[in-house]
């Protein structure tokens, strides 16, 4: 009997979300068939992101930025990239390249089309592709 109960409390929408490869959805961005939104965006500050709404934002068309990098000599000697330019555009949803196919994300797509991107435990984003 408790099995029972156990399995039928099982069959929640976890049960009908699908994995997605994030190198595919990475494609669909780069050509501009996605939005996205924030879900949350969590720091150690829980007063900080109460009063930033935890991150959340409204739809917006989804872009990979492209940040320009340069070699800079640190006054010990050692050489370092240094980025010039991180390629963020207002009004889009910029996402890094590792936000993307980072090792420790995962992309899962739901039965209404869309697509839950887990960068990490504490950044979260729904994507769905553009209505035209």
């Amino acid at each position: 009997m408790c099995d029972t109960v156990l399995s039928d409390q099982r069959n929640t929408n976890e049960d009908k979300m699908t994995t997605m490869r994030r190198d595919t959805l990475k494609k669909m961005i780069e050509a501009g068939k996605i939005e996205a939104k924030c879900k949350f965006s969590l720091t150690d500050d829980y007063a900080f992101d109460n009063a930033y709404g935890f991150g959340k934002t409204d739809w917006m068309p989804a872009r990979i930025s492209n940040p320009k990098w340069e070699e800079i000599t640190l006054p010990n000697g050692n050489k370092t990239d240094h980025c010039i330019d991180h390629d963020t555009k207002d009004g889009y949803m910029n996402f890094s390249n590792h936000d993307i196919v980072g090792y420790g994300g995962h992309a899962s797509k739901d039965e209404n089309g869309i697509i839950t991107l887990r960068v990490h435990s504490n950044l979260v984003y729904d994507l769905r592709p553009v209505v035209s």
